[in-house]
């Protein structure tokens, strides 16, 4: 069952400091690689200084190209985002003023706190159209640089005009939008601002004075039908609104002049904050329709800046493609010149190459040889060592490898063998139903199948806390086979390998159980030197341990206790199992056996019948050979209850 591992070296005689391969063969492989490309530098400085003067032109064609027409792209580029910046703040401000209120919406998007004259670019409208500006300005001196475009579809002046064209419209863009903002404002943005808060103010003090007023219903009727067109003017807009309002408003004041109700003064009073409500009402829809013509010509601006920016993008994109392709000339002729000194140094470098190949893919194509035998499974190849360089060391290392994967396959075939020996117990024993009788066959089989001098196995009696002995197995022909030695163990007893595997719930191996304060020896068993106790464990459960004795030191490792592991859950849980099958069985036949009787004594009539049936049925049950029965009559008055 033990498989002893022991490691085969290389020959000392045959390593490499050993042998004797010249100088050149007992150079380190770093030495060689080291005077080769050594030699390959020099040839390599001589080609830098060829090329180095047609690199240098590279260079600068480069810088050239990130100095005009990237720079022209990189301010183009932000030019697009200031513009997008800029009408998403634009969007911002017209879209939410009224949610957020004027002051705030104002704040938040046109300017901010921090806004001064040389203003960076940030999230509100004016920083943004500042950064425009300042990016046209910038674009501005590059008008001969544009010219030079090789598509030779921008001259100098329209280059110049674009940007002329820029500059102008966002002028127009950026006043539009300042009237725009100016209007909202003047317009009103709540009921107590601007022409809104004007009219809304008059048709308040309008409804205070009429509203709940005997007799004073049918301007009270006019009025929320003034209101009405007021409010779908400032939800939808439309000159329908406008006239219904007047017209309304007339038949109002008419209706005022006609009351009877009211005091000279009122009237007077509901005639002017009428006449006020008409102003401030037809002053702001003045303002809506301004409104509107600063918003088409806000828009008409900013799709015209669009393109033309769009334009400058392209063509600082063609003006660094240009740079780009000029640069890949210069590089083209340095590459034509610097080939032809390259080619001389290949030739060199070939005859080199195949010194120093030779020097180092022969070794390893017998490396290579040797690797794919092994790989075939023939380990008794040794690798031929050439030199005494890493290659030689690899050699070394080639052999050594043999012989350790030698002895691993000879340790996994034995773990293999241990491995179906489990599964075997385990099938041959899981299928047996009387407990000890499974046990029994277990231990005989784990003898025998791992060739052990002795094997048995205790069970655990918890409500006790002992261990005893209900099986064991000998070799064959053993003048004590078949017998169990000590049969009772106490589990906190200290001098027991068993016990100690049942306390610790973890396997105890003693490889010279002579020498071991903790063995407890066994007079049947004199020739035991090696002993592996196991404990039987189903979930936290101890069932008991499986103990297992060698007639020679050494005889176990810690793979052999992970197989005994195995084998030990294995039975634990079956004997468990077959532990549960006899409980029920048992308590199967008594509850038939039970029915069996009852049923035998309702079919009796009368009580004699009755008494002799239960006496037959239960001696025969107990086999016995004589029941009697002793009936005491119960005494009447104990019957009724009387004294």
């Amino acid at each position: 069952m033990n498989s002893s591992s022991t490691t085969n070296s290389a020959n000392p005689v045959n390593s490499p400091e050993n042998l004797h391969f010249g100088f050149w063969g007992n150079l380190p492989l770093s030495r060689k690689i080291l005077l080769a490309f050594g030699v390959l530098f020099i040839l390599t400085v001589v080609i830098a200084i060829v090329t180095l003067w047609g690199m240098n032109r590279t260079t600068i064609a480069y810088e050239e190209a990130l100095t005009k027409g990237n720079e022209i792209r990189r301010i183009s580029d932000l030019l697009a985002i200031d513009l997008l910046q800029a009408r998403r703040a634009e969007k911002n401000f017209l879209l939410r003023w009224k949610e957020e209120g004027f002051d705030t919406a104002y704040a938040n998007y046109i300017t901010t706190e921090t806004e001064d004259a040389a203003s960076t670019r940030g999230p509100a409208y004016i920083q943004n159209i500042t950064a425009i500006r300042e990016d046209l300005k910038l674009l501005a001196p590059f008008g001969p640089v544009a010219e030079t475009v090789s598509t030779g579809d921008m001259t100098r002046t329209q280059y110049e005009a674009d940007i002329a064209s820029l500059s102008q419209n966002v002028d127009t863009y950026d006043k539009n939008f300042t009237a725009l903002v100016d209007t909202l404002r003047k317009k009103g943005y709540d009921e107590n601002t601007g022409f809104e808060g004007e009219f809304r103010t008059a048709v308040r003090d309008i409804e205070a004075k009429i509203s709940g007023q005997a007799g004073l219903e049918q301007l009270e009727i006019t009025l929320l039908q003034i209101r009405r067109n007021e409010k779908d003017y400032l939800a939808r807009g439309g000159q329908q609104y406008v006239d219904n309002v007047h017209t309304f408003m007339a038949q109002l004041k008419t209706q005022i002049a006609a009351t009877d109700l009211l005091e000279p003064a009122v009237k007077t009073e509901l005639r002017t904050q009428a006449d006020t409500y008409l102003v401030a009402f037809d002053a702001l829809v003045e303002l809506d329709k301004e409104i509107a013509i600063h918003n088409e010509e806000l828009i008409a601006a900013a799709r015209a800046v669009e393109p033309l920016a769009a334009k400058l993008q392209s063509l600082g994109e063609q003006l660094a493609v240009d740079s780009t392709n000029e640069a890949r000339a210069n590089n083209t002729r340095t590459f034509t010149i610097s080939i032809i000194v390259i080619l001389v140094v290949m030739a060199i470098s070939f005859v080199l190459a195949i010194a120093l190949s030779r020097q180092i893919t022969r070794p390893v194509t017998s490396l290579t040889n040797t690797a794919e035998q092994i790989a075939s499974g023939n380990f008794e190849v040794q690798a031929e060592m050439t030199s005494a360089d890493e290659i030689g060391t690899l050699a070394q290392a080639f052999n050594s490898m043999t012989s350790r994967l030698q002895q691993a396959f000879k340790e996994v075939a034995d773990r293999s063998r241990d491995l179906a020996t489990v599964a075997e117990i385990s099938t041959r024993t899981t299928t047996i139903r009387d407990p000890y009788q499974m046990l029994a066959t277990m231990v005989h089989l784990t003898q025998r199948g791992f060739n052990l001098y002795h094997a048995h196995v205790f069970t655990y009696h918890k409500d006790e806390d002992k261990l005893e002995i209900v099986a064991c197995g000998y070799k064959e022909g053993d003048e004590h086979e078949g017998t169990h030695g000590t049969a009772v163990i106490p589990l906190q007893q200290e001098q027991s390998l068993v016990a100690r595997a049942g306390r610790t719930r973890k396997s105890v191996i003693v490889n010279d159980v002579r020498s071991d304060p903790g063995w407890l020896p066994n007079p049947l068993l004199p020739d035991t030197h090696a002993e592996l106790a196991v404990p039987m464990i189903v979930g936290d459960e101890l069932v008991g341990v499986l103990d297992v004795q060698a007639d020679h030191t050494d005889a176990f490792t810690m793979e052999d206790a992970n197989i005994q592991m195995t084998l030990a859950s294995e039975i634990a849980t079956a004997y468990q199992n077959a532990l549960s099958y006899e409980r029920s069985k048992e308590e199967a036949d008594l509850e038939s056996l039970v029915n069996t009787i009852g049923q035998k004594i309702q079919r009796a009539t009368t009580l004699e019948d009755t008494l002799q049936t239960a006496i037959r049925e239960l001696g025969s049950a107990l086999g016995a050979s004589r029941v009697s029965a002793n009936i005491q009559a119960a005494r009447v008055d104990d019957i009724t209850g009387e004294n």
